[in-house]
């Protein structure tokens, strides 16, 4: 198993951890190393983490952007080789600006590992102005920065003209970009093509790299996605046993779809049609459930830690059967590379604390993660099971248990939300007597039972509650706080993502928006007619007041409309008037 601590698998995802920073122990868990020599802070570069987070982990601990892990390197090395923002190249390097001439145990510098790992173009930039005598020097293996970029066909030619000592070409349209690409994929799949039936090590090479897609497509299909690839559809062929699996696998590269380009939020990218091919690629259930999640990119940001981190694992699965059945005598681990024989033994999703004012969305998004983490094949079932006090205990001790056990094993497989679990450390004012104490002890031996059963029959619980009485709650409770890892803070929503979720809700509704009702004017509005304090109380129940009144607002005009004989009129519509009537009459 790995020896990553709590914060170590945040750093992952990342979101949550910006919660954990408050804790009084967050600067010595922030200097704690694992087995590997890496801080939080190097796991934090490893995996793009926000500027706030880098920020946070340097102010608990500023002396670890001076740190190497046990190969040597700095956690700069790390941004520079797994393309960290540039924020926090430029965070990492005002701590210890000598970090851009340290070398690491393979004799690379920084800027060694950008040139060789597709870094972009601002990152190379920095790391030249830093260290400008960077350029010339070798590793160990004689290699300078340009040549490991002229090696990395995939470095750009602003990398590689900086590298080169001269100035960037104008940067490519987007067009420009796609086409080139394009040219490259369709070379790329001339060169497989071309290797499909010859025999020799290149054949060989090909058949292996061909089995761990196989195996990524059995294992975890969501990961082909990115390539462009509908894992459904090659689970089909498979089973249909029509063509050796190579075939199969070779043929779906070459008619394979554009995939959903995502910015590094996930959010869906908007390309010109003419620039990719004619249909949309295959859908990421996974990407698209979280697109329908306003805001809260710190819960976004988690999920996609645990899934990086779940195909790295699945990834290496893969890696190793062809690697020991075709090398015998060797270490398995030293052929591939350190990404993939760093985590040992498929992730577990943390149980988890949901904090916020009343419709903040902490319902809607556990009911999100059930079917996230069902896809990415955390839970068994995309079930989710929604309980409170009264669903948990009873009159007395044994009825409590009872209760609680029952609802453990109806939600078997999938997620358990408990909501305003603080009203589990009340006593009841009838009988005086606290059964909520038995039903929290139940909930503690399941999940004890849980960690000790390799098997994934158990729930994934969520307390949830408002800020204050949650807090106070689980600081009575220390038994159950330690088996609640992660906390996530669900913000009040402001203007702007209100209107978003308006957008949305009317969207699902079937109405459409008139043309001078855009995103900025509803925030406008919002923000004009409704005070702080009133939104504060609501939150995102104000979009469903919001519809449900201009809904009548429809079906006034709609009453007006057969009246005036108007055959124009839309029923479908929603105008101007219509929103600006309700918050002058209902938000008050």
């Amino acid at each position: 198993m790995s020896s990553d601590t709590t914060l170590h698998d945040l750093c992952k995802g990342f979101g949550a951890l910006l919660s954990r920073s408050k804790n009084p122990s967050f600067p010595e868990e922030a200097a704690r190393l694992n087995e590997r020599g890496n801080l939080p802070l190097h796991a934090a570069c490893s995996f793009q983490a926000t500027a706030d987070v880098v920020e946070a982990l340097l102010k608990a601990y500023p002396g670890g952007a001076s740190q190497p892990n046990s190969a040597g390197n700095l956690p700069v090395h790390q941004a520079a080789m797994w393309q960290a923002p540039v924020e926090t190249l430029e965070m990492l390097l005002a701590r210890h600006p000598e970090g851009t001439s340290v070398r690491n145990q393979y004799g690379s510098l920084p800027l060694h590992m950008a040139a060789s790992n597709q870094a972009s173009p601002e990152v190379v930039r920095i790391l030249i102005d830093s260290y400008p005598d960077a350029l010339h020097l070798q590793n160990d293996d004689g290699m300078t920065p340009l040549d490991l970029g002229l090696a990395d066909e995939s470095a750009s030619e602003a990398v590689i003209a900086m590298l080169e000592g001269r100035p960037p070409p104008p940067e490519l349209t987007r067009r420009q970009k796609a086409e080139k690409y394009e040219e490259r994929a369709k070379a790329l799949e001339r060169k497989l093509g071309s290797l499909k039936d010859t025999g020799g090590r290149q054949g060989k090479d090909l058949h292996e790299a061909l089995l761990c897609v196989r195996r990524l497509a059995d294992r975890f299909p969501h990961s082909l996605y990115a390539a462009g690839l509908d894992p459904n559809e090659l689970e089909i062929a498979f089973s249909e046993r029509q063509q050796p699996a190579d075939s199969i696998l070779l043929d779906a590269v070459k008619r394979r779809s554009a995939a959903v380009l995502r910015d590094s939020r996930g959010a869906p990218l908007t390309v010109q049609s003419s620039m990719l091919s004619s249909h949309q690629g295959p859908r990421d259930r996974v990407e698209d459930l979280l697109a329908s999640i306003v805001g809260l990119d710190h819960v976004k940001s988690q999920v996609r830690g645990l899934r990086r981190t779940t195909e790295i694992s699945d990834l290496k699965e893969s890696l190793l059967p062809t690697l020991t059945s075709n090398r015998r005598g060797t270490n398995a681990l030293a052929l591939i590379s350190p990404a993939l024989s760093e985590d040992t033994g498929r992730p577990r999703a943390n149980h988890m604390v949901f904090i916020g004012n009343p419709g903040t969305g902490k319902t809607a998004v556990a009911r999100l993660l059930a079917k996230a983490y069902h896809e990415l094949g955390l839970l068994r079932k995309p079930k989710f099971l929604e309980v409170e006090r009264m669903d948990l205990v009873g009159r007395d001790r044994e009825q409590t248990i009872l209760k609680t056990q029952e609802v453990l094993d109806e939600a078997r497989g999938g997620i358990l939300f408990i909501d305003e679990a603080y009203t589990l450390g009340m006593a009841s004012k009838r009988n005086r007597i606290d059964t909520g104490a038995d039903a929290i002890t139940e909930i503690v031996k399941s999940i004890e039972r849980a960690e000790n059963d390799s098997t994934d029959t158990y729930p994934l619980i969520i307390l949830a509650g408002f800020p204050v009485e949650m807090q106070t709650f689980l600081s009575h409770q220390p038994e159950l706080r330690k088996k609640f890892d992660v906390t996530f803070e669900f913000s009040d929503y402001n203007c702007e993502e209100l209107s978003k979720i308006f957008l949305d809700l009317t969207a699902a509704k079937g109405f459409d928006m008139d043309d001078d009702l855009s995103e900025d004017i509803i925030s406008h509005l919002l923000e004009q007619e409704t005070t702080v304090s009133w939104r504060t109380e609501r939150n995102g129940r104000v979009c469903e007041q919001l519809m449900a009144g201009c809904r009548t607002q429809v079906r006034r005009r709609m009453r007006q409309a057969q009246m005036e004989e108007d055959d124009e009129f839309d029923p479908n519509l929603i105008i101007r008037r219509d929103i600006e009537s309700v918050m002058s009459t209902d938000f008050k």
